[in-house]
């Protein structure tokens, strides 16, 4: 199996390169530098060069609060950009996974959201999202699976369990909210399941939720990472102290949905396997970065 990966120097990206890499799989990764999912001529004179069969796509514009900002290049990465991967799927004949979000579905949700739940985003970035997956569905329909994710944190980049250890380690206080629940995904894991997909023979087009089980509040989130990880000076205990807030209080650019939680039924039932509880994600992405207390 051929695959061609757009988003390869991402958080999730480089899991999947290193996943790929481990399962002999070949895979070709274009950085960001040399290839603009915005510019479609790119993207299709690489994909009808290469031929792979499946394409992943992993190249997103994610800056949330600034992306109420900058609409125009969030939405021509993840909306236009999603449409110009789609087409070139289809002109080089390759199936392709595109990795939307849990952000599509906005603020009605009170349990475990299933795939034919109504989206209704609340910011530029889940709209932008959204407009990239329907295009995706439009152009490719059965050729599509359209992963939408949750709250993902890995060893690579940027993301909420990084960002948590270097303010326990700076600050003195640490304020996190607690009116928002949602499921932390580990993308280590999520790689290893994006590959499972492209690999298996099972129809999976469509919409599928991929995120870890269980459901927590980025505050009792944040003071697991507390609890969990150990401090950069080993003979010290953090320097922060850790308290909740509102969404009220804790004012944000973009507009965030206070329940966000997957239901995960259909991919368990892709996978024949459950799907990661968000505590072993923790402790695994808290391990990979030699940062594990226990």
């Amino acid at each position: 199996m051929k695959i061609l990966l757009f988003g390869g120097t991402g958080q999730l990206g480089r899991e999947i390169v290193q996943k790929a890499e481990g399962l002999h799989l070949e895979c070709v990764y274009p950085v960001s530098s040399e290839l603009d999912v915005s510019e479609r001529d790119e993207v299709v004179r690489l994909a009808t060069a290469s031929t792979p069969d499946i394409i992943i796509n992993t190249a997103a514009y994610t800056a949330v609060d600034r992306a109420e900002e900058e609409s125009e290049r969030c939405f021509a990465i993840n909306a236009r950009g999603a449409a110009h991967v789609a087409e070139a799927a289809k002109e080089s004949g390759a199936a392709l996974i595109h990795i939307s979000t849990d952000y599509v579905y906005g603020n009605k949700a009170t349990e475990p959201i299933k795939e034919d739940f109504s989206p209704e985003p609340l910011n530029v970035y889940g709209r932008s999202k959204l407009e990239g997956d329907n295009a995706v569905l439009d152009i490719l329909r059965s050729r599509a699976t359209i992963m939408r994710v949750s709250s993902l944190h890995g060893q690579y980049g940027h993301n909420f369990v990084h960002t948590m250890l270097r303010l326990f380690e700076e600050k003195e206080l640490v304020k996190v909210v607690q009116d928002q629940v949602m499921s932390p995904t580990w993308t280590g894991w999520l790689a290893e399941v994006v590959l499972d997909i492209a690999r298996t023979d099972t129809d999976t087009s469509g919409i599928v939720h991929a995120a870890s089980a269980g459901e927590i509040s980025w505050f009792d989130f944040a003071r697991e990472i507390y609890q969990l990880a150990a401090p950069q000076s080993k003979d010290e205990g953090w320097k922060a102290k850790l308290e909740p807030t509102t969404s009220e209080s804790y004012v944000t650019a973009a507009t965030r949905p206070r329940y966000s939680v997957l239901d995960t039924t259909k991919l368990e039932h892709i996978l024949g396997r459950d799907v990661i509880t968000w505590q072993d994600g923790l402790t695994h992405h808290l391990k990979d970065i030699g940062r594990y207390a226990l």
